[in-house]
């Protein structure tokens, strides 16, 4: 883990959000029981605060629906992780007012807060804003490589876990860059410009004693090629993991939507990649948790151009999850201060439990 010196804090305001998610099913069937009544507390799964007439009905049902209320609302949270994927965007010096790092900077842990994960990753992480972001977040451990030279130059593509909840299995994880040679530091190949990488980790929560794996990227914005090429290389790497019986996440800037062969082949779709005579398809696929859960939103840009809510459905950050989880709740963290954005990217958020 690479620690840079730490500056100073920043301030937070009062910001106005604004996300989608859904009313997972248990907790709708919570509601309704509540709805009986004249109150109810709704998704804390105590569905009323008067008190019944005595030998009513109501009176003889209440242990029954109490009992209820009281057993699913437990098997809802017992296992949830929420997890959260957000290109934070470099501290360019190009990037001028409020665009500038400095501006900025409280606004992005604010944002993070805000979605308050188990877990999540970042993109475009120079080693200032990982020596900011690890002063401002201490319930945080994080994990992760510059991308130039595999130690602490360029960006990073770090992952985040609460130190509460989850720790890191220390023999299984690391960076592997999307190329040819995955293994060597800086590398590059299919025409991309820019060095890109892939960290990843096994990890295991502390309350249920399962692991899994999360792998955080982020995925060239120019060459076609090099996304299609890796996404069959995160494929792979995926398959080959150690323990292929546990579930996997995947968050990240790939720089395309579902629609993108490079991100339809994880999603299981049969596509041409680069450098292939025949389509392929992906045995073992994974879900795009926000598309699973709102599949009829078309207003879902995660590329804001520095200008706030963006209609249109350029979704090209993503949380994708194995089959070895259920998405509960899935959504676009729109917070902002004023005008200021917290990066030219929203980030998505997911909240997911396993599946079995």
């Amino acid at each position: 883990m690479q620690r840079a010196p730490s500056p100073g804090r920043g301030k937070s305001r009062r910001s106005y959000p604004c996300h989608s998610e859904r009313l997972p099913a248990g907790h709708a069937a919570v509601a309704v029981v509540a709805q009986a009544r004249k109150k109810s507390a709704g998704r804390e799964g105590i569905p009323w605060t008067d008190g019944p007439v005595p030998g009513s009905i109501s009176s003889m049902l209440r242990p029954v629906l109490f009992s209820l209320a009281l057993a699913l609302a437990p098997a809802l949270s017992a296992a949830e992780l929420t997890v959260a994927t957000f290109n934070i965007r470099l501290a360019a010096r190009g990037d001028l007012g409020t665009r500038s790092w400095n501006a900025r900077r409280g606004l992005v842990v604010e944002t993070i807060r805000k979605i308050n994960p188990d877990l999540f990753g970042v993109q475009e992480a120079l080693p200032k804003q990982m020596a900011y972001l690890a002063e401002e977040l201490p319930d945080y451990q994080w994990f992760g490589v510059g991308r130039d030279d595999g130690k602490n130059r360029g960006e990073y593509s770090a992952l985040f876990i609460r130190k509460e909840r989850l720790e890191r299995d220390p023999r299984e994880g690391g960076t592997f860059w999307l190329s040819d040679t995955p293994k060597k530091a800086g590398s590059r190949s299919w025409g991309n410009q820019v060095t890109r990488i892939c960290t990843w980790a096994r990890l295991v929560d502390k309350k249920t004693g399962k692991a899994f794996y999360l792998y955080n990227t982020h995925w060239d914005h120019q060459s076609q090629p090099s996304r299609e090429e890796a996404g069959r290389l995160m494929a792979q790497r995926i398959e080959g993991r150690k323990h292929p019986g546990e579930p996997v996440v995947v968050t990240g800037d790939f720089n395309a939507t579902e629609t993108n062969p490079g991100v339809a082949y994880l999603l299981g779709r049969k596509v041409e990649l680069a450098g292939g005579k025949t389509p392929e398809q992906w045995k073992t696929p994974l879900r795009e948790t926000f598309l699973e859960l709102h599949p009829g939103v078309k207003d879902r840009n995660t590329f804001n151009h520095w200008k706030g809510f963006v209609p249109g459905s350029r979704m090209i950050d993503h949380v994708l999850v194995s089959s070895g989880w259920k998405a509960r709740k899935a959504w676009i963290e729109y917070h902002m201060k004023e005008k200021m954005v917290p990066s030219d990217h929203w980030p998505v958020a997911a909240v997911i439990e396993p599946a079995k």
